[in-house]
């Protein structure tokens, strides 16, 4: 009886251990969870000319046995990458993870223009699913488009004066996500598609550098990019130095408008005026740069800008320094024209437009932006108060408001500014009829663009 006993108790040991054996067997060598995969960019939508993509294969088991990128078209696969990996019993000597980075060029590889399917697809070591593995596989419904836009320049003057404005119109073989007129990676001028034309108003900012070289360029839905140069003339000027001599009673009677800016400068009059002329300074032409992006996508101006009636006391781009006590203590560049005659003199709205700011804006003090489409903005500063509301429609000639001496401004007058896209331009040309005639209104008129 105890013989049996023990007979039986030894079976269950021996049955244990077998079944533990075979736990620990299906645990290693038979797990059930496939390798994980992770691609960079998503690779959903188009496939362009060129495009890498960082794919990577996580295993938490037995590792990686084989991974296969390919693309499937027309029912002929297209491998772009297929590795095994060697099977082991010793654990920790496994590929647990690999990491691939793929360069697709469908053109290359013999695809068509068209749709395709890209596959990723992974195995692990697993005995599971009969010694085959678990399998992992991600697929994506691509669009292949290996063709690049073409880009055709219709005008074929463009004549800019630095710190000046020029118009382009051009046309594209298929429709671009993006595209306008760049200088390397500095300067960029979006183009606004007008009946079937793209218009782009850029500007050759006064700070430029003297080779600046302007192309024009589009990036289609699957990211190809069509570029091209366009002949253009730069007109070389030079901007005028202007010495401001800056007294105490100036000091005192403008600095503690701004001391609710910077509380902690309260009764450091020159401190705060050092303040100003830099960093308030900076911080208002970023915040108009921010307001000149967004623009209605259609020319609302009509005709030469309206100036208003008064002297000019000072131009574009006059290159100011500042003196006290006969110390030279700062610099700026003046980026409009200002014009004074009487005190809160009447101010019309230079051209038609929607008013797209109205408040205080930094050094011009109380300040209206208008929009006038297609990038182009004027802006109004040092008003004393205002007869518009932002988001309204105003026609050229309307009163919008009446000069002052706020913000940064010595006395009652206005600062007149044009802008494209943020950058500050002479608004000379726009008061002359017969320069917007020519640059901009005929070359709309024989593309189409106008009656």
């Amino acid at each position: 009886m105890v013989l049996k006993l023990k007979k039986q108790h030894f079976v269950a040991v021996l049955l244990f251990v077998g079944l533990g054996v075979v736990g620990l067997l299906m645990f290693n060598f038979f797990e059930t969870v496939p390798p994980q995969i992770s691609v960079f960019p998503d690779p959903k939508g188009y496939l362009p000319i060129q495009k890498v993509f960082k794919i990577s294969f996580f295993e938490k088991g037995r590792g990686l046995r084989a991974i296969d990128i390919y693309l499937v078209q027309d029912g002929k696969r297209y491998y772009l990458l297929k590795k095994s990996f060697p099977w082991t019993f010793q654990k920790g000597s496994q590929q647990m993870q690999e990491t691939v980075k793929l360069t697709i060029a469908p053109a290359k590889l013999g695809l068509h223009d068209g749709t395709a399917t890209f596959i990723i697809s992974a195995s692990d070591c697993s005995l599971w699913h009969w010694g085959k593995g678990n399998c992992a596989e991600r697929k994506y419904s691509v669009i292949i488009d290996a063709t690049p836009p073409t880009i055709e320049v219709l005008t074929r003057s463009h004549n800019v004066a630095v710190g000046g404005s020029a118009l382009t119109i051009y046309r594209a073989s298929e429709p671009l996500e993006s595209q306008g007129v760049k200088e390397a990676d500095k300067y960029f001028f979006k183009g606004y598609l007008v009946k079937g034309l793209y218009l782009c108003l850029f500007a050759y900012p006064y700070n430029a550098p003297p080779d600046m070289l302007l192309r024009v360029f589009g990036l289609d839905k699957a990211g190809n990019k069509g570029e091209g140069g366009f002949y253009y003339h730069i007109i070389r000027r030079r901007f005028k130095p202007d010495k401001i001599r800056i007294t105490d009673s100036f000091l005192h009677a403008k600095m503690p408008d701004f001391w609710n800016v910077y509380p902690e400068l309260q009764g450091k009059y020159l401190e705060t005026f050092l303040k100003v002329n830099t960093d308030l300074r900076q911080r208002t032409n970023e915040e108009i740069k921010r307001i000149c992006q967004i623009s209605n996508p259609y020319p609302l101006f009509e005709g030469a800008f309206v100036r208003m009636k008064g002297a000019t006391r000072a131009t574009f781009g006059d290159r100011r320094s500042y003196y006290y006590h006969g110390q030279k203590i700062g610099t700026s560049v003046h980026m409009g024209v200002d014009l004074a005659s009487v005190a809160h003199a009447p101010v019309p709205a230079a051209n038609n437009g929607v008013v797209v700011f109205r408040g205080f804006l930094g050094v011009y003090g109380n300040a209206i932006i208008i929009d006038h489409g297609i990038g182009l903005f004027s802006l109004y500063g040092h008003l004393s108060s205002f007869k518009v509301k932002e988001g309204q429609q105003v026609t050229k000639g309307e009163i919008i408001g009446y000069t002052g001496a706020t913000g940064l401004a010595g006395g009652d007058h206005l600062h007149f500014s044009m802008l494209v896209q943020g950058y500050y331009v002479n608004p000379v040309e726009w008061w002359d009829g017969h320069w917007v005639k020519t640059h901009i209104l005929d070359k709309m008129k024989k593309t189409g663009v106008l009656p």
